[in-house]
């Protein structure tokens, strides 16, 4: 029986052991991808980010329990009357390192992702080119693409400048002056984008899924038809995914995102959708 159970031991640890280097391998090919990184970067930094947020206020929390012992006890020695003002720097802790350093990582690979867009104008141009040498069939569609492509491509002019203006490359006091208005413009052009894809993908949801999303001419060249539900699922997918970036952009549309009305917590959880469902998309389409 001993052996038996040995036996069934070492066949499940074998079994789970092929099945953990299948995935490792799986993984390792995702993430050659430059799809599979930026999901997967994406998905880390507003998960990096609703850390932050969370740690955040459970330290401020310590430091104001902290704040009225103080008080509490000053208040004890005071004379009737007397008035006492203090200042007391926050103490360093392993929660006030650890949460600087989460935030120290979340905003490297943010300024990571921004490095690799800086060539974006380049995927602006082959969408364009992709675009009129092969236009939507509805008008609405088409005329929604080529704003989404005038959107996006002042997204990305504005953000490289501020970009390369933060890192010195650009100077001068121009450079200077420009940069944070560049930094807000940039995210509301990016907000104007993400805008457009919705009422997209809401046009295409109105044509019965029958545009961009692998749909075919019948046979009459008139109507057009649905190959399978995995059309309605990746669409389903598109406006999830640019549902969650909606508040991200307005997030960083305002000058003092203090003034935004996404909190940090929610950042960071809007973020991660778009992120999560690329990661899926990549895995699923890695072999």
């Amino acid at each position: 029986m001993a052996a038996g159970l040995r036996s069934r031991l070492t066949a499940s640890l074998t079994s789970a052991s092929k099945r953990s280097d299948a995935q490792l391998l799986h993984l390792q090919r995702v993430l050659t991808s430059s799809a599979g990184v930026e999901s997967t970067l994406c998905t880390l930094c507003y998960a990096l980010t609703l850390l932050h947020s969370q740690l955040t206020r459970i330290l401020t929390r310590r430091y104001e329990r902290l704040a009225f012992a103080l008080a509490s006890k000053a208040s004890e020695s005071m004379l009737p009357g007397e008035t006492v003002l203090a200042s007391v720097e926050p103490p360093r802790s392993g929660l006030s390192e650890t949460c600087a350093s989460v935030k120290a990582l979340a905003d490297l690979i943010g300024d990571f992702r921004i490095f690799v867009r800086l060539w974006g104008l380049l995927d602006v141009y082959k969408s364009a080119r992709d675009t009129y040498t092969k236009p939507p069939r509805d008008a609405i569609i088409k005329t929604l693409f080529w704003a989404q492509l005038v959107a996006y491509g002042t997204f990305q002019f504005l953000e490289n400048g501020a970009y390369l203006a933060s890192k010195g490359v650009l100077r001068g006091e121009r450079w200077a002056k420009r940069e944070p208005k560049w930094w807000v413009w940039s995210n509301r052009w990016w907000m104007a984008q993400v805008l457009l894809e919705l009422l997209r993908l809401l046009r295409v949801r109105q044509l019965r899924y029958n545009e961009d999303f692998g749909a075919e001419e019948t046979d009459d060249s008139k109507q057009v038809k649905i190959q399978s539900k995995e059309l309605e699922r990746r669409w389903h997918r598109s406006f999830y995914a640019n549902a969650g970036w909606f508040p991200v952009t307005l997030h960083y549309s305002f000058e003092h995102e203090s003034d935004s009305p996404v909190s940090d917590s929610w950042l960071g959880i809007c973020g991660m959708i778009p992120g999560i469902i690329g990661f899926r998309d990549v895995w699923e389409q890695t072999i």
